[in-house]
């Protein structure tokens, strides 16, 4: 079965509390009373639709570009496809392996080692003890950076650290790419290397969804297109069209 995505009706609501409901005081007082249904309503705070009502599916060979200005929910929309967040209503269906190149020092432990972090992480992305053992030598010989795997993280630079988060993530050839923006790690070197391996992974993937900000970098890589605005999908179609839409749209 070939690669594929499929979002019905999937809508994601985060609630936001007041100051007052969130308050160290009111929290203090709290303590030692029954929590009740009474005492839940009366919360004080408000919900907010980060994805409304977005129906799209992703195939085998799409190059999709995610098009938006901060804040238009393109990166929730990639955490959705990835699992980190699970929608408030409808479904998302998928098949096929996925790599996630978001937050990609999630889970990251300042006073554990290289290797333990490497470990930590790639288990938070849902990969197994055996997995990890077979990709670890790839994972540590791609970051070069040698010894300091058996150093606490609290011991490396931010270069360093960037270079031990990335090298943690690209360690298999996924079938699902998704990507918000690229990185620098600071290093000349690092980063070309880094580069040429998410070319790579791009090239290889089913299927790719990429948030960036890179017009010419869409154009290039991509072959459709969404434009997002407040959790909706405003525009879909080829990528030429969706980065004419969005020039017109928020570059005036």
């Amino acid at each position: 079965m070939n690669s594929e995505i499929i979002l019905k009706n999937v809508s994601l609501d985060f609630p936001i509390y007041d100051a007052e409901s969130l308050s160290l005081r009111n929290k203090v007082s709290d303590i030692g009373k029954v929590i009740s249904k009474k005492t839940q309503k009366t919360t004080k705070g408000k919900i907010v639709s980060a994805i409304k009502d977005i129906n799209f599916e992703f195939r085998h060979g799409d190059r999709v570009a995610l098009l938006g200005h901060n804040g238009s929910g393109k990166t929730t929309l990639l955490k959705l496809l990835a699992g980190i967040y699970y929608p408030t209503s409808g479904s998302i269906s998928k098949y096929g392996e996925t790599c996630s190149m978001l937050d990609i020092g999630f889970g990251f432990e300042q006073d554990a080692t290289g290797f333990e972090n490497i470990l930590l992480s790639n288990i938070i992305r849902g990969r197994t003890k055996k997995e990890i053992d077979k990709i670890l030598p790839e994972i540590a010989e791609f970051s070069g950076l040698g010894e300091f795997l058996d150093m606490p993280l609290r011991t490396y630079s931010s270069g360093m650290q960037a270079r031990l988060a990335f090298s943690s993530v690209i360690a298999n050839s996924p079938e699902i790419l998704l990507i918000d923006e690229f990185f620098s790690t600071g290093d000349i070197e690092f980063s070309r290397k880094s580069k040429e391996r998410v070319m790579k992974m791009m090239s290889d993937s089913s299927i790719l969804v990429f948030a960036s900000h890179d017009l010419k970098l869409l154009n290039i890589i991509c072959d459709k297109g969404v434009c997002m605005e407040n959790g909706k999908i405003i525009f879909s179609g080829e990528v030429s069209e969706a980065i004419n839409f969005y020039t017109k749209i928020y570059e005036k």
